[in-house]
């Protein structure tokens, strides 16, 4: 767990809390996250790959990309073949999460190849830097990050995820959304990202928006009206907001490993 506050520019001040709960079901915590306050960067990531494989992958991520983004010189350790894939950005911050993205894809590969016991393994990425009056979002996986804005809450990423094709495809019903066979079956994620694509995000900042990071531990058991009234109830208390959302999870029955990260800019 880990929260506070910075300064950040003259335009916001930045609040962050994060909180992890291996959940109820589960024997290991396979979820990883990081808050950074001075730098104003978040990271969650959701590991799978067997016990041992899945809480490695979700560290490697979140520590590859944090050295990425407390780097000087970050651009540095752009990997020739990936300079095609970031040309198309503007933004200085999003060429780096992107970057960042590709290096720990790179790292957890590597790893996977060295060792057996890890082989096959893999992670979500969800990441959150704010970098003047502009919230840059990477994101990979069935992880989410959402933005409140005016009590308002909004599904920022995209599923990239089986049953969200389908989805796409067909109306579903609850039930047939419950019972679909490939619910948890994921489409792209770190360690597997042969074909480079990594969404990248851009949101104009507005003082009082709110982001929620989290892993699917909290949305396969919720529903978005219910994540807003855990949200609004908690009346811009992280900590109680993050207490919120992990207790309702576990209230469910606690399947699955379940982490958040909420931040606030004013």
């Amino acid at each position: 767990m880990s929260g506070g506050e910075k300064q950040h520019s003259v335009t916001f001040k930045v609040k962050g809390y994060g909180k992890t709960n291996v959940g109820i079901r589960r024997r290991s915590n396979q979820d990883s996250i990081l808050v950074d306050q001075d730098k104003s960067f978040f990271i969650l990531a959701d590991g799978m790959g067997g016990h041992l494989g899945g809480e490695e992958a979700s560290r490697i991520a979140t520590s590859v990309i944090s050295s990425v983004f407390l780097d000087s010189d970050p651009m540095s350790r752009v990997n020739a073949e990936d300079v095609k894939f970031i040309e198309g950005l503007s933004n200085e911050m999003a060429k780096v999460t992107k970057v960042a993205i590709f290096l720990a894809d790179r790292e957890i590969v590597q790893e996977s190849n060295n060792r057996a016991d890890l082989r096959g393994m893999g992670s979500t990425i969800e990441t959150l830097y704010i970098h003047d009056n502009m919230a840059i979002i990477g994101h990979v996986g069935d992880s989410r990050v959402y933005m409140m804005r005016d009590g308002k809450l909004e599904l920022v990423t995209e599923d990239h995820s089986i049953l969200n094709e389908e989805l796409k495809k067909r109306d579903m019903s609850p039930e047939e959304i419950a019972n679909f066979p490939f619910k948890n079956r994921i489409t792209r994620a770190l360690g597997h990202l042969s074909d480079r694509h990594v969404d990248i995000l851009q949101k104009e900042l507005k003082p009082g928006d709110t982001f929620l990071l989290c892993s699917d531990g909290l949305t396969d058991v919720t529903d978005d009206w219910e994540i807003e009234e855990a949200l609004l109830e908690a009346d811009g208390d992280l900590e109680k907001a993050a207490d919120n959302l992990v207790d309702m999870a576990l209230d469910s029955g606690g399947p699955d490993n379940v982490s958040v990260i909420l931040v606030m800019v004013e």
